[in-house]
């Protein structure tokens, strides 16, 4: 099975044929590296690796500006594969059980105060996080570059996000009148509470800023029509 970063590599070779570092820039200009993680050398790596798997071929061109570059086309075993995979990809209904809902399913793990205040952060970040992707979408659509596979990415992740925001929402306000204490202030008693660090950590310092996406999405490269 690829993971998602060889099935987006091979996927943007299948546009036409491309060097490492075109494929680099255009992740970075389509802003896919908010959907998946990719370094610069493993870009080089996964390249190698799909090449000895025969998805796809390699020939060193000509280069004006510098030496020759490695270019990478897609053969006819990697599009028969890019194809399955993509297929499958969207076939399937979203996985359960992993991650955000793993916590859910074990809430009793941490006190009413505790879950109220981790999810206050996640709803704070999730609208922060809401807010930057709707303006990169905004930006897509004045620079013309909302083809059918930019626009599905956006408007899809887009209403996941406003769903899972309304359901915080709602699920808070049950959580604050069922647990009223939820939101009185810290005491000295809560110093020696175990999670305390937990509680205090927002999640915004280790998610990805959302400016940067906005500064990354400034230059697209929009995908040629079909």
């Amino acid at each position: 099975m690829m993971t998602d970063a060889e099935l987006t590599i091979l996927s943007l070779v299948a546009e036409g044929p491309r060097h490492g570092y075109e494929i680099q820039q255009i992740i970075d200009e389509r802003g896919l590296r908010e959907w998946l993680t990719i370094g610069f050398s493993s870009i080089y790596y996964i390249l190698n690796k799909l090449e000895r798997q025969n998805m796809l071929t390699s020939e060193l061109r000509p280069d004006g500006r510098g030496p020759a570059r490695k270019v990478y086309a897609i053969t006819e075993g990697g599009s028969g594969i890019l194809q399955t995979a993509v297929a499958e990809l969207l076939r399937q209904p979203r996985s359960l059980g992993s991650g955000f809902e793993l916590g859910l399913a074990n809430l009793n793990a941490l006190k009413p105060r505790q879950v109220y205040k981790v999810l206050t952060y996640h709803r704070d970040d999730l609208k922060h996080r809401l807010d930057a992707v709707e303006k990169a979408w905004e930006h897509h659509q004045h620079e013309g570059h909302n083809t059918d596979h930019i626009s599905a990415l956006y408007t899809h992740s887009i209403a996941l996000m406003h769903a899972d925001l309304e359901w915080l929402i709602n699920f808070l306000d049950e959580w604050r009148a069922k647990y009223p204490n939820v939101e009185r202030a810290e005491t000295r008693e809560d110093d020696t509470d175990p999670h305390k660090a937990l509680t205090r950590m927002n999640p915004r310092t280790v998610q990805s800023d959302p400016a940067k996406m906005i500064q990354r999405l400034k230059r697209i490269q929009s995908k040629p029509e079909e």
